[in-house]
C-alpha cells in the first residue's frame, strides 16, 4: 500500500511517497523539499509535490509535524503555518491520516533502524537497550527531543517538549549567553543555543555582529571550517552545551541509550566525538558512572522524519 509520508519542519517541509506493508520495513521514494516560507501554508505545499508528483496522491497520510500535537489547531514553534486538525484531512482529501510529532516519527525510525545507520559518538559498543528508554534528540531549526521505550517486544513511543527547558549554563561564557538570550527573548532554553539558529545568537554574543537568520547554514559553514574564528569559538560552546543538554535529557529519560540525529550533528561528527561534548555528557556528578555505560549514537540514514511517519502509520494501519 502507498501512503504520503510528510515531515513538516519550520524552515523545509519534505513529501515522499512511500511503501508501507506488514512485517518489512517501509521504502520511500524520492523526497520532495519545499521551504515553509514560500507557501502560504500545508495545503500549498501538499498542491505542489502533487503537480510535482505528476499524477493523484493516496489517500493515506502519515504527517510528522514540529508542533505540540494538541488542541484544535497545531501551531508550530519556528514558522507561521497553522494547522486546523478537524479539516484536515477533509482539506487534504485523506481517508485515514495520522498526525504525529517530527521526533516523535524519528523515534519510531530508530526504534527500527539496525546498525548500519547508527554510527558510535561515545559511550560502550553496544546496542540501545532491548529493555528500556532511548533518547532521540537533534538541533535543525529547532531542538527536538522524544524517546522510544522497548518492553516486553513492544515499543512505545513518547513524544516530548524537552528541548524548552532551561538552558543550564556551566561556566562565566555561558551564564553571560544565558543572560543575553534572556533579555533578548525572555527567555533562555537549551533550543536557543542547540540549534541551527542557536549558533547565529552565540556568534552575535560574542561580538561578530548581526548576521542574516534565514542563512544560518552559512555560519555553520564558516565555522566548521574555521573560516571565521568567532563562528568556529561560537560552535565550540554548541557543541559543549549540546553534550551537557545530551547528557541531562537522558538522565532526566531514565535513558540508557541516546540517538542523535539530523543535518547539521552529521557535519560536526567529529566534534560530538571530541573531548567537549563527552566530558560535559559525562559530568553528572555522582551519576558520572551511569553515564558511561550509556551508547550514543549518531543516526547517519537519511530522511529519518519521513522514514519514521510512514513506520507510525504501519504500526497503526498495516501490521
Amino acid at each position: 500500500m502507498k501512503i504520503v509520508a510528510a515531515d513538516i519542519g519550520g524552515t523545509h517541509a519534505r513529501f515522499a511517497l512511500a511503501e508501507v506493508a506488514p512485517g518489512a520495513l517501509p521504502r520511500l521514494g524520492a523526497m520532495n523539499r519545499y521551504r515553509t516560507r514560500e507557501h502560504e501554508g500545508l495545503a500549498s505545499a501538499w498542491a505542489a509535490f502533487e503537480r510535482d508528483c505528476g499524477e493523484p496522491l493516496p489517500r493515506d497520510a502519515a504527517l510528522a509535524i514540529a508542533a505540540p500535537i494538541e488542541g484544535d489547531t497545531l501551531t508550530f514553534m519556528n514558522c507561521d503555518w497553522r494547522i486546523k486538525r478537524a479539516s484536515l484531512a477533509a482539506d487534504l482529501g485523506l481517508d485515514r491520516l495520522i498526525l504525529l510529532n517530527d521526533f516523535g516519527a524519528v523515534a519510531h525510525a530508530v526504534s527500527v533502524l539496525g546498525p548500519d545507520a547508527l554510527e558510535p559518538i561515545m559511550g560502550p559498543v553496544a546496542p540501545f537497550p532491548e529493555e528500556g528508554i532511548t533518547t532521540v534528540l537533534g538541533a535543525g531549526t529547532g531542538l527536538g527531543v522524544a524517546l522510544f521505550r522497548r518492553k516486553d517486544g513492544a515499543v512505545t513511543i513518547i513524544e516530548t517538549e524537552a528541548s524548552h527547558i532551561a538552558f543550564a549554563p556551566l561556566d562565566a561564557e555561558e551564564q553571560n549567553l544565558r543572560d543575553a538570550l534572556a533579555a533578548r527573548y525572555g527567555r533562555a532554553s537549551i533550543e536557543r543555543v542547540v540549534s541551527g539558529p542557536g549558533l547565529v545568537d552565540i556568534y552575535r554574543f560574542l561580538g561578530g555582529g548581526d548576521w542574516d537568520e534565514t542563512r544560518p547554514g552559512d555560519l555553520w559553514s564558516a565555522a566548521i571550517d574555521g573560516g571565521n574564528a568567532v563562528a568556529a569559538h561560537g560552535l565550540d560552546i554548541l557543541v559543549r552545551c549540546f553534550g551537557a543538554g545530551a547528557g541531562d535529557i537522558s538522565l532526566a529519560h531514565g535513558a540508557m541509550g541516546v540517538a542523535i540525529t539530523g543535518g547539521l550533528a552529521n557535519r560536526i561528527k567529529h566534534l560530538l566525538r571530541g573531548p567537549a561534548f563527552a566530558e560535559r555528557f559525562l559530568a553528572k556528578g555522582r551519576y558520572r558512572d551511569r553515564m558511561t555505560r550509556i551508547p550514543v549514537k549518531l543516526v547517519t540514514t537519511e530522511e529519518p522524519g519521513l522514514l519514521g511517519a510512514a513506520v507510525a502509520f504501519q504500526r497503526a494501519f498495516a501490521d
